[in-house]
Parts: C-alpha cells; structure tokens; sequence
C-alpha cells in the first residue's frame, strides 16, 4: 500500500491526511506546527523523511512566489529547491499551479509530477467555490444588495461563467466581457450583457460592483480613474493580478 507526504498548505491538506488515514494509507505530514493541535496525524521527523514516501502532496498553489512553498502554518520556509533536490524518482509528486520552472526540474530529475488543476473536471469544481467567495465578499462589502446591482466580471472562463451565472441568479444586471466573439455569443445566449475586454475602459464607470478573473493588467492606472467612486473592485485572478481590491 502506498505511503504518502502532506507537505505543506492549509486545512484542506489536513483534512485530505484525515481522509487518507481513514482508508488505511500510511499518512505523515510535514510543514504544520501551528495554531492547531495535530496528534491525529504523523509528523514527519524532517523534510527528507517526508519526500522519502511513495507520493508527495504539495498544496494549491504550490507557491504563491515560487520560491517557497504555501505553508502558512509552518514556523520555518520550505523552499521550492529543497523539494525538487530530496524527492525520488519511486516517488510521485501532486500539486496545484506547478511552476515551469519546478515542472521542468522534476522532469530532468524523472520524477513524475501531476499537476491537478490541469485536470478539467477539478478546475471547474474548484471555479465553484471561488464564485461563491466572491459573492459572500461582495454581499458583505457593499451596503445594498445583488439583486438589481450593476456587476461586470471580466473574463469568461471557468470562474467568469461560473460567477456570472450566479450574479444572474441572484437577480444582478451583470455584463461580462471576452476577447473571443465566440464567448461574446455565448454570454449573451446565456441572458448577460457583453462587451470586449479591451474596451472596458469605456464604460467601467457605470457598474457598482466589478470582478476581474484575467490574470493580466486590464485595469490599467487610466481604467481606475474611471470607475465610479465607492465601486467594489474583486480581482479573482492568480498572480499577477488584473486589478486592485477595492477602490472608492
């Protein structure tokens, strides 16, 4: 039977080590000495006794600066290097949003590594709850409603149609916009208003409350001076970002 490593993360990889104990995989866990009590699980003596097991599980993301990997409750740094250095080749390596760089590392290494979130069904599960987070930000940030606001969301992915639908649900005026006339299509076929991503600086003033899922600079210095003051600005995008948080 397989060992594994939980390296890393937050509660989500606490609760994957529980559920993997209780199918009967000998589970240890590296990178959690903080804040909780983990005499449920195994502590790893070290790093190498970590990435000694038949499967290495690092977090999503992996890095949010892709030299340390995520362990906001761990009281030391883990850097990326160290991981890429100890692990196996016997050894299989899971993570979410694998760097290039670490990607390619492994590879000259033959280790194999499975990035997740490339698996299309995980990635439009997990658009779900990042929907519904930026719908809670939004209810708790704004003094009025959804119902009859004036959202934009930016982009139309798995996250912007996942987000859009349920702005729309909850009774929204949403616009959303895309670079491709396909999504253009799309979105007006699913009863949203549409406009070009690159022609948002145009009419940015008129939406109360606006979520960017493109992960690249659409709202620019001159966009910002356009949008209307006490407006909610969500970016949802990985690093870099496309906008700030909020504004007004």
């Amino acid at each position: 039977m397989k060992s594994f490593a939980i390296i890393g993360g937050d509660l989500r990889q606490t609760t994957l080590a529980s559920s993997l104990q209780e199918d009967g995989y000998q589970v240890v866990i590296y990178g959690f000495d903080k804040d909780m009590d983990y005499k449920c699980f195994n502590m790893a003596e070290n790093l190498d006794y970590a990435l000694s097991r038949d499967v290495v599980v690092l977090p999503v993301p992996v890095s949010s600066d892709g030299r340390k990997i995520n362990a906001p409750f761990s009281n030391h740094d883990i850097p990326v290097d160290d991981i890429i250095s100890g692990v196996t080749p016997d050894s299989i390596v899971l993570g979410g949003r694998v760097s290039d760089y670490m990607m390619k590392q492994l590879e000259h290494k033959e280790v194999r590594c499975i990035d997740y979130l490339e698996r299309e069904e995980l990635a439009i599960k997990n658009a779900i709850p990042t929907a519904e987070g930026a719908v809670q930000i939004a209810m708790e940030e704004t003094p009025t409603t959804i119902w009859g606001s004036k959202c934009l969301v930016i982009g139309y992915g798995r996250i912007g149609r996942t987000l859009s639908s349920m702005l729309k649900g909850l009774g929204a005026e949403v616009c959303v916009s895309a670079r491709k006339y396909s999504d253009l299509a799309w979105i007006e076929a699913c009863g949203c208003k549409s406009m070009k991503t690159a022609g948002i600086k145009k009419d940015i003033g008129k939406f109360d409350i606006i979520f960017n899922t493109v992960p690249s600079m659409v709202i620019n210095k001159a966009t910002l001076t356009r949008i209307s003051p006490g407006a909610l600005v969500i970016d949802l995008a990985s690093k870099p970002g496309g906008a700030g948080t909020k504004f007004g």
